[in-house]
Order: structure tokens, then sequence, then C-alpha cells
């Protein structure tokens, strides 16, 4: 029998809540000019990619006759989505130039830390 680990529907809606913070990030951005901007567009899309990756490799189907498989997913889904990260920010910082730092870590802490909290309060809001 082949299963989703967990709710695939809320795995869906966090990617898209990460993917309006991402247009949230670039907006308040442009307010600082275009370097801004396009650095909290890199700084968001760095999460938001890292959380898709992730999400994708650990919550594909399996067998539900073997629990460890996930478990094993998810410990190289998690190292993998560190090594995008730092990848990512390691070619932003060499390519990317002007770059406005404050921009590009604001975002990225904003997609990564701000979404999960925002949809686990969003579903309590909804089982009320």
């Amino acid at each position: 029998m082949i299963d989703r680990p967990l709710d695939w529907q809320r795995v869906k809606r966090l990617l898209v809540i990460q993917s309006g913070l991402v247009v949230i990030a670039v907006l308040a951005g442009t307010t600082f000019g275009k370097v801004a901007a396009l650095s909290a567009f890199l700084g968001g899309v760095i999460a938001l990619g890292a959380s898709a990756l992730f999400a994708f490799w650990v919550f594909a189907p399996y067998r539900a006759q073997q629990p460890g498989v996930l478990l094993t997913r998810f410990y190289i889904a998690e190292v993998a989505k560190l090594l995008l990260v730092a990848c990512a920010f390691a070619v932003v910082f060499i390519w990317v130039r002007p770059l406005n730092a404050v921009a590009l870590f604001v975002s990225f802490f904003l997609v990564q830390v701000v979404s999960p909290v925002l949809a686990h309060w969003l579903a309590g809001e909804a089982q009320r």
C-alpha cells in the first residue's frame, strides 16, 4: 500500500504561504530600492526552494510497511536542504553585486520561520 506520510494539503498550503511571503518581502523591499527588492527576492526564493526540496523529498509517496524509509528520507532531505541553502547563499554573495544583506536575510527569515508559525496558527483557527 502506498500512502502519503502526512497531510499533503498542509504541505501545499505552507508552500503557498511561503510564496505569498516572498511577494510581500519583495514589495516591502521596493520601498528601499531595486537592490533591496532583488535581495529580498533572492532570500525568499532560497528559503522557498529549500522548503520545496524538503517537502517533495520527504512527503513523496512511500510504502507504509517501511517506516524506516521515511525516517531516512527525512534526514537526507534535511541535509540536502541545508546544503542547498549554504550553496545558494554562497552563490548570491559571490555573484550578486550590489547586494543588500539585510534584505536578503530578513526575507529568508520571514519565509523560513514566520510562514510555518503562520500556517500552524491558521490550522488552529480552522479547527475552532
